[in-house]
Formats: structure tokens, sequence, C-alpha cells
């Protein structure tokens, strides 16, 4: 089985939020232990890397690297069929914006089960299975 993960769960993760980070940990064990392979995309990177930046908090982001290289995530390029199915879930699901429906679309084309986020509105995607964060124990 294979799970997506989106950007908000990182910076949560890595910037040690107080009401997420030690569910984040928790998810992430139980992924590993049932055998989970964990992806995410180079518009995480883009994403995570803009409040470092403007914070000149720059050392957030080698955090980041260094995290998603420790524990084996890969980071996707994002390519041609990701972009098409972006297109096609942003065509279905109008409340779906640029950077999501990649990142959506990107999931389903690499075959993910999951997805994991906290963006409520992405409950609605049908093509695969919406965790979010805030409904974690």
């Amino acid at each position: 089985m294979k799970i997506f993960i989106d950007t908000a769960p990182l910076i949560y993760l890595i910037e040690k939020h107080p009401k997420y980070s030690a569910r984040l940990k928790k998810y992430f064990t139980e992924l590993y232990i049932d055998g989970y392979e964990i992806i995410t995309s180079v518009i995480t990177y883009s994403e995570y890397g803009v409040k470092p930046k403007r914070d000149e908090k720059e050392e957030l982001i080698k955090e980041f690297e260094e995290f998603l290289e420790k524990v084996g995530i890969p980071m996707l390029n994002v390519n041609k069929s990701h972009a098409t199915r972006a297109y096609e879930m942003r065509a279905k699901y109008k409340f779906l914006k640029g950077m999501d429906g990649i990142q959506i679309g990107t999931a389903i084309e690499e075959g993910c089960d999951k997805f994991l986020t906290n963006d409520t509105k992405l409950e609605k995607i049908e093509e695969l299975e919406i965790v979010l964060v805030d409904k974690l124990e």
C-alpha cells in the first residue's frame, strides 16, 4: 500500500507543532510497521520552503531535506501524466486549486491508496482515501 504526504503534515512534524507533532510521529510509525510506501513530490518542497525562506530560517529547509532522506521518503518530480490527472481532477472538483490538483493528481497516478493532509475540502475527493491530521489519534 502507498500513501502520499501533503505539505502541511510535514510542516507540523518538522516544526514540532504542539497539537499535531506527536500524532504524526505515531501515525508515521504505524505506516512503517504496516509496510506502507510513503511518497511526496517536489510541489511539497516548493510549498514547504516559502515560510522558512521568508522568515530567514533556512535551517528548517535543511531539516526538511534531511528528514525525507533519513526516513526514505522520495520526493517525486511531476510529469505529464501527473499534470494530466491534475487537470482532470480540477475539472471534476471545482474547488481544487492548482498545487492541490497537482498533488492529488500525482498521488493517483503513482497508485496511492491514501493522501495525508489537513485540508478538509480535500475530503470530497473520491479517487483515494483522504486522511486528515486533525482526525488522527
